[in-house]
Formats: C-alpha cells, sequence, structure tokens
C-alpha cells in the first residue's frame, strides 16, 4: 500500500494512476458542481436538464464515477451552470 506524504497528495497519486493531473482536475471541476448544487435553488433534475444530462448520469458525476468523460466536457458543464446561475 502506498503512503500519502505532502499536502499537494491525492489518491490518485496513491493509487498511481497514470493520469493524476487530469483526475484531480476532473474532482475539482466536479466539486464545484456540486457546491453550486448545494448552494443554488435548483433540484438535481433542474440542474440534469441544464446540463443535457439525466438526473442519473449527473449523480453518478457527482459520487465520482467520471472517468469517461473528458475534463473540458467537465469544464463546459461548470461554465453552462455557472452562466445560467448569474
Amino acid at each position: 500500500m502506498n503512503d500519502i506524504t505532502g499536502r499537494n497528495s491525492s489518491v490518485y497519486d496513491a493509487l498511481d494512476c497514470p493520469d493524476t493531473a487530469e483526475m484531480r482536475a476532473k474532482a475539482e471541476y466536479v466539486m464545484k458542481i456540486g457546491m453550486l448544487l448545494e448552494t443554488g435553488h435548483l433540484s438535481q433534475d433542474e440542474v440534469a436538464h441544464k446540463l443535457g444530462l439525466s438526473q442519473e448520469e449527473l449523480s453518478e458525476m457527482l459520487r465520482g464515477q467520471f472517468r469517461d468523460l473528458t475534463v473540458a466536457k467537465i469544464s463546459e458543464y461548470l461554465n453552462r451552470l455557472n452562466d445560467k446561475s448569474r
């Protein structure tokens, strides 16, 4: 088992993922989407609709199942929510 040391280590580093930086970026964007959902006045269904996703797809992404999504796609989702929340 790998030990996590240092402030900048992540679970992806500990698991020796070959795409650590990409997975970390995806996770950060998804966390921001989750924070917008928590602080907004929209339900998961409404957010999913705005993103063109099913509620199940959004829920899976928020639970960390985003390996098949690109950083660009998740960033696009975040930008859509930021544009619509203003």
